[in-house]
Order: structure tokens, then sequence, then C-alpha cells
């Protein structure tokens, strides 16, 4: 049974670290193994410490952030963790400056890829904050994006303290969030208090939408990620329907287990032609001819293969991205079979 994983994100100071207090509060009494994952940006672990006397094991990765920095310290960390205790749920805090789409990159590693299941990415958001953080005038480009992925990619939504915020203020960060998220469940909080049981309970937006296209074979899905034209923003403010459906805002993930060597220029064409909807691509695969696997990754039409001397890892492809054609992709994978 893989190990269900939560991962909480949202800016410095939105609330992540209450929330996670209160959540394992929760879980105290139930009987499932829990453990926690802590990132710390700096050398010293703050947040950390209020999470002793909880009973759960809790793992720290300090001084860089698992979305990019240590995201080798966090494969060797789940790998640890999976082997020597085996959880029902792990539970992981980011640094405020993650972003969803790399720290899900981090989580699908083809060694772990069977062992996890990533039940949900749940944003809380500073209310009080938000619009300022948000705007390019008072806020670098890159601190932009990130935040807004924060929400965009979100399938669970804490506005917190909304306490500290005024109702007009409060009115439009709900209206920017359902901007750039239209379909996460949104729950207003004070100091993150709220239904834990439907935190646990929360699915990604990717199966929902998987489901939906299943059911009704007559949804359109969009193949390609791109602007709406003027016209379409103007039908879609207005509640009517657009010419081009809308990209559903939710990272998804699926693997593929190779059956044997495949053709290498093939194989490296196949990486070069992927679209633009898939934002990582990466596994290891056995060449024609070969003795040792290569280790492959592609980003953003970047493509590096290294050999790799270890049989250990399963000859196996992860698939990251936003509104895949899974079975095009799959279609063209297999045709590089030598």
């Amino acid at each position: 049974m893989s190990a269900h994983i939560y991962l909480l994100t949202g800016y410095l100071g939105s609330g992540k670290t209450t929330l996670l207090q209160k959540l394992l509060t929760h879980l105290q009494k139930q009987d499932d193994k829990v453990v926690v994952l802590m990132n710390e940006m700096g050398e010293e672990d703050i947040d950390g410490e209020q999470l002793q006397g909880f009973g759960f094991p809790v793992k720290k990765l300090l001084d860089g952030c698992i979305c990019c920095s240590i995201q080798g310290e966090l494969t060797e960390g789940l790998k640890d963790i999976l082997h020597s205790i085996n959880p029902d749920r792990i539970l992981i805090e980011t640094t405020g400056v993650a972003d969803p789409i790399d720290v899900v990159d981090a989580l699908t590693h083809p060694e772990l890829y069977d062992q996890l299941d990533l039940r949900g990415i749940v944003s809380v958001v500073d209310a009080s904050r938000f619009l300022d953080l948000n705007s390019r005038f008072s806020s670098t480009s890159s601190l932009v994006k990130t935040i807004r992925n924060q929400v965009k990619y979100a399938d669970l939504i804490l506005l917190n303290k909304i306490d500290l915020t005024a109702a007009d203020v409060l009115q439009k960060v709900e209206q920017k969030v359902r901007e750039y998220n239209p379909s996460a469940p949104i729950h207003s909080t004070i100091q993150g208090d709220m239904d834990l049981g439907s935190l646990l309970a929360v699915e990604r937006i990717a199966k929902q939408h998987t489901r939906e296209i299943g059911s009704a074979k007559t949804v359109p899905v969009q193949k390609t990620i791109g602007r709406l034209s003027p016209l379409d923003k103007l039908k879609q403010s207005l509640g009517l329907r657009t010419s081009q459906p809308s990209l559903y805002n939710s990272i998804d993930s699926f693997s593929y287990q190779f059956t044997g060597p495949v053709h290498p220029e093939k194989f490296e064409n196949f990486l070069y032609a992927l679209p633009k909807t898939v934002y990582r691509a990466k596994g290891y695969v056995l060449f024609h001819g070969k003795q040792e696997l290569i280790s492959f990754q592609h980003t953003d039409n970047q493509v590096h293969l290294f050999p790799f001397e270890n049989f250990g890892p399963k000859m196996v492809a992860v698939f990251i991205g936003e509104g895949m054609d899974q079975e095009k992709i799959l279609h063209d994978l297999k045709a590089c079979y030598a």
C-alpha cells in the first residue's frame, strides 16, 4: 500500500505550521503511522521545534528548498522513511518560497513513484497580505509567480487570517484566488481552524477531471497551454462557453514501465517532441545494444541523458504536467522500442 502524502504550501508566515500542529493533534486520535517532513531555508530549524511532543517522527530538511537545491536529500529521506517506518501518512510542510511544480517533481522520483500517493496540495493563503504580495509593483516577478502557483495548483485552499483582513479586501482576495484556481474548495479560516476531516479527504483535482472526462465523452481536453483570446476572456467573464476549453489548474503525473530496450535516437527525439503540457519527464531506460541503464531528464525542451551503472532502479518513465494527453504520449513512447 502506498503512503499517503499531504503537501502543505503557502508563502512565509501564512500559517502553515499552525495548521500542521492542529492536524497532528487531530491525527493523535487515530492509529495511523504518521511522519512529518519540514523544510527550512536556513541552517537553523525554527518551526520544527514547535512540533515536538506530538509523538510523531519529524524529519527536518534544512538550508535549502526541497523544490531545488536539496531535492536529492528529500528523495533519500523518503527512501529511509518508507524502509524504516512504512508510514500510512507523510505530511510535508514546504518552505514559503517553494513552487508546487518543483516539489511534485521532487516527490515523483522513479524509484519511489509506486510507493507514494500524493493525496492533495493544500495551500495556506495569508488573506491580509495576498494582494500586496501578488502585485508586481511590490514584489519581484519570481515571487509573484511562486505565490500564484501555490494557489493555482492547490487542491484545497485556506484563506487564512481573515480576522486581520477588511471585508472589502477579503472579497477581492477571494475573487483573485478563484481567478487563478476555479476548481479547488476554499475555506476561510482564522489560525487555520477548519474541519480537518475534510482536509484529510482532499482529492487531486486532476483525478476529478479525469472522472468527468471519462463519464462524459463530449468534454473537450485542451491539448496545448495558451492564453485565452480577448473574446474568450469576455465570454468567460459572462459565464458563456468559450471556443477554447479551459485548462484545469492541477499538476498531474503518470508512469510507464518499459518492457524492453528502446532505440536511442528515437527515444531522444521523443523527449524533444514532448508537448508543452509536459513540464517534467524523467526515469531510467535501457538503450538497445547497451549494458548500462540511462538516467534521463526532460525540462522545458532540455534533455539530459546520463549513464547509470546501477541496475537497481526499475526501467520506468514518469511524466509530470497539466492537461496531458496520456494516450498520445504513451503511443509515441511505445514507438521507440527497438
